[in-house]
């Protein structure tokens, strides 16, 4: 069976259909929508195959407060890679869209507790999808410094050296070894002024400044 190829018409009303669906996001680019929460982007990327003929819908975090060139894909989820074919978009996408509100890690709408954006994080981390992401326990730990909690930034140091120290050497290595990754990541966790500056630029620099926004109440 040859499947339609989807066109930049397709895309845009791919995008809107969800966006309809989930108004509290707003388009980054075609099949791609995100809000900013405190420092985080979260977002639904449709997520298009090779041969641009169907899309996964994909949920996301980006850290704003760790600098990076594009948006990034962590704590990364698919809908069990279900994937939906142009021509199944609209009897399939509202269905989708449904499973994506209830099971995504953090929620898509309305402002939320640290509390609740730090549970979607162990959440990931302790499903250990891919185990060796150091990134996502820096991310945790600099969400909670961007909300000013040290207990929090504490908890976040002890869960990440509880989990690495049993990380293969090698991968240990390539971050310079466990007790200088921990102790470089606490020390970024103190310099909060410097985390909300690097925030704002970072918004700038990839685009996402007029994005809506919520909060997270720390």
């Amino acid at each position: 069976m040859t499947w339609k190829r989807m066109t930049s018409a397709d895309k845009k009303r791919i995008t809107s259909d969800w966006n309809q669906l989930f108004p509290s996001l707003g388009v980054f680019k075609p099949m791609h929508l995100m809000n900013r929460l405190g420092p985080l982007l979260v977002g639904v990327l449709l997520e298009v195959k090779s041969g641009n003929e169907s899309y996964i819908p994909t949920f996301h975090v980006h850290n704003l407060a760790r600098p990076f060139p594009v948006v990034s894909l962590g704590l990364k989820t698919t809908l069990n890679r279900q994937y939906v074919h142009l021509e199944w978009h609209e009897r399939k996408y509202k269905d989708m869209a449904l499973i994506m509100r209830e099971t995504a890690l953090i929620p898509l709408e309305a402002d939320l507790k640290l509390e609740t954006v730090a549970n979607g994080y162990k959440t990931f981390i302790e499903r250990r999808t891919d185990p060796f992401l150091p990134q996502t326990f820096e991310d945790l730990i600099l969400v909670s410094a961007w909300c000013g909690s040290s207990v929090e930034v504490q908890k976040g140091l002890e869960l990440a050296k509880s989990h690495m120290k049993s990380w293969p050497e090698p991968v240990l290595t390539g971050i310079g070894g466990l007790e200088a990754w921990l102790k470089q990541v606490e020390q970024k966790a103190k310099d909060k002024e410097k985390l909300l500056n690097v925030c704002e630029q970072q918004s700038v620099e990839l685009k996402v400044d007029r994005l809506p926004t919520r909060a997270i109440l720390c």
